[in-house]
């Protein structure tokens, strides 16, 4: 209540909410008018008014300027694409529609017959089946070896071997009878004629050469040779590879520089080849030291190659290979893409197995309104799948960056619309 008056609360529209406005200083002077000729105080009053609405429409231009700038940053963001045809086979709406579904696709199946025209397929045992390239091991990956040694009969003389032990034995002159063992170097030493090389030779052509030599010193040196102790390797082995649990095989895992280690052949690299071309390998490597050996691969786990979904996406991170084929599935994966991603605009950078890392973008904008397939591009290990902000995202990041993160947290004020008046004694303020 105010000396021959009253007040009235009319209007209050706040832009910003701030507490000392000009509105008071209108009511200051509204309140020195109160005891002034009528006259006077009007012309004061009408003064107050336009000097308010000055500074008020000032402040309030700048405003209406960074209005104006989001809303043409919102129209041409905004801006309709050209219409793409639509490819959609069909469309599904009653129970024919559901008919003629099922008869196009009876219509493109691929058969044994067609798959010769579809590089994607494969004939086996007369059905056609999608061809999936052999996977290739990488670290991580878990190998079973298993060790087959084979007894049967064989049609090959047994060759001595490093580690064999022999007996030479002499019927007319027992004081030169010997028990030797094959050294490291493939030799071995007998009294009177010192070393004679008897690694990879049988028992037979070793038995000829000492005959021979011995000749030198005795008219029938009569010599013959037993095996004591063979297949040395292979009881090696055996104690290498054999465990209570899983009989002869050992379980080798895939170290992260790509390579497995093996008893008695050492470390093989495996990363980038298929189970059978390392079976083979191996087997080929042991021949060459152990006889009558077969060995067979069985892979155990499997750590697939990962891609990685980055950006506008709700769960961003790094994905199985093998569980996301294709783009549209690695963007499932990653629980779609937000409100604020540019689905037109998606960048796919790629390195595997390339002599320069390549980018592409892929708009599937198209594949979602129109059908369009080609945008589901397949996916490759190691690609990086980034979902890009829209143009009206990048702005009201950059506005908020300026103005609400910058400006206006350096300089603390905030602004209000208002108006305040009296008359016949009569205030009327916010």
């Amino acid at each position: 209540m105010r000396p021959g008056g009253r007040e009235i609360n009319l209007m209050n529209m706040n832009i910003f909410s701030r507490k000392q406005t000009v509105i008071d200083f209108v009511d200051d002077h509204c309140r020195a008018d109160h005891y002034i000729g009528p006259m006077h105080g009007m012309n004061r009053r009408q003064k107050s008014m336009r000097s308010f609405f000055i500074c008020r429409f000032r402040g309030l231009s700048v405003h209406v300027a960074m209005l104006a700038l989001s809303l043409l940053a919102c129209l041409a963001s905004c801006a309709g694409a050209p219409e793409i045809p639509s490819q959609f086979d069909t469309s599904i709406s009653t129970a024919e529609d559901v008919k003629q579904l099922k008869a196009l696709e009876t219509r493109l199946t691929v058969t044994p017959e067609k798959a010769a025209l579809h590089p994607g397929f494969q004939v086996i045992d007369n059905i056609a089946i999608p061809y999936f390239p052999e996977y290739r091991m990488g670290p991580g990956d878990v190998l079973e070896i298993v060790y087959h040694l084979k007894y049967e009969k064989t049609e090959d003389d047994y060759r001595l071997e490093v580690q064999d032990r022999i007996s030479v034995n002499f019927p007319f002159q027992p004081q030169f009878s010997s028990s030797v063992l094959v050294r490291s170097d493939g030799k071995i030493t007998l009294p009177l004629i010192g070393d004679v090389s008897a690694e990879s030779k049988t028992p037979s052509e070793l038995t000829v050469l000492l005959n021979r030599e011995y000749k030198k010193y005795f008219t029938e040196p009569n010599i013959t040779i037993a095996l004591e102790a063979f297949n040395v390797k292979v009881d090696e082995l055996k104690k290498a590879i054999t465990t209570a649990a899983r009989g002869q095989s050992k379980i080798a895992p895939v170290a992260p520089d790509g390579r497995i280690s093996f008893p008695i052949i050492g470390g093989m690299q495996v990363q980038g080849f298929t189970v059978a071309q390392v079976e083979k390998m191996i087997n080929e490597r042991y021949a060459k030291h152990v006889r009558n050996l077969n060995i067979t691969l069985i892979l155990l786990e499997i750590h697939h190659p990962k891609l990685y979904v980055l950006g506008e996406v709700e769960k961003p991170g790094a994905y199985d290979i093998a569980a996301v084929p294709t783009l549209m599935n690695a963007l499932a994966l990653a629980g779609s893409f937000k409100k604020s991603g540019d689905i037109g605009e998606i960048a796919i950078f790629r390195n595997e197995g390339l002599e320069r890392p390549i980018a592409f973008k892929v708009d599937i904008t198209a594949a979602l309104r129109s059908g369009v397939s080609l945008a589901n591009v397949r996916l490759k290990p190691g690609d990086i799948i980034y979902v890009p902000k829209t143009g009206l995202n990048e702005w009201n990041d950059t506005v908020e960056k300026i103005f609400t993160k910058g400006i206006y947290a350096i300089l603390p004020f905030t602004t209000s619309l208002g108006a305040s008046y009296s008359f016949g004694g009569i205030a009327i303020r916010p």
